[in-house]
């Protein structure tokens, strides 16, 4: 037998524990028994605060621009910067401005944003697809290139952005929460201009590479270069 005050939990009290001479598979497991003793309310409660501190950040917002009804920032902070669509009214109005700080919070599909002080500022959409398409798991082999008919409607034509409202069921490859209505965010190149004459396209998925998604067309293929939900959705 061999005595020792050995306590995985960080805290010897009471009398040394006495801990017989095991093999090497009984030992492992007399050494998770203890440490599973160790996950009482102030592991828990540990743990708790270490996953909120990985699930928020500070931001710093900046290169604010509108796009039709939706607002498009930049968030920038420690864990890097990722472009997300705003509506450009209520709490968010007045929150996404370029310079402002808040603080990022993952809750729900695009996460929280919110300041000191008023009310949250809950993003509606993704600018930076190829990010987000990356952290996704994936759905098929990425040597798979799948491609699926779209179908939209013109929402919006601006000097440097396009936005079409419609079904993407290619979305799902990026488990987009919403597939099959959601608006896409176009760069105003003549190939997307193209689009806006036609109902419905060929959507291409991409796995890999610079591109996420491409409608395909005569003009040549344009770019989905963001994915937004209908705002009042």
């Amino acid at each position: 037998m061999l005595a020792a005050c050995w306590d995985p939990c960080g805290v010897c009290s009471g009398p040394l524990m006495a801990l017989p001479s095991l093999g090497p598979l009984p030992w492992l497991i007399a050494v998770a028994t203890l440490f599973a003793a160790c996950a009482g309310p102030d592991m828990a409660k540990r743990a708790q605060r270490q996953e909120q501190t990985r699930a928020r950040w500070e931001v710093t917002i900046s290169d604010v621009q509108e796009i039709g009804p939706y607002r498009a920032a930049t968030l920038t902070g420690s864990k890097g910067s990722w472009q997300l669509y705003f509506p450009r009214v209520g709490a968010c109005e007045a929150m996404v401005r370029s310079g402002a700080k808040g603080v990022y919070r993952f809750e729900g599909p695009f996460g929280v944003l919110r300041a000191e002080e008023g009310p949250d500022c809950s993003p509606v959409g993704v600018g930076s697809l190829l990010a987000w398409r990356d952290e996704q798991p994936r759905r098929r082999s990425q040597f798979l290139m799948p491609r699926e008919q779209a179908r939209f409607a013109v929402l919006h034509r601006g000097e440097s952005f396009l936005l079409i409202r419609g079904a993407f069921p290619l979305a799902l490859e990026i488990r987009w929460p919403e597939p099959m209505d959601s608006v896409a965010v176009l760069p105003a190149t003549p190939a997307c201009h193209a689009q806006l004459e036609r109902t419905a396209a060929t959507l291409e998925f991409h796995a890999t590479g610079p591109e996420v998604f491409l409608l395909e067309s005569d003009a040549g293929p344009c770019p989905i270069i963001g994915l937004a939900l209908p705002l009042g959705l």
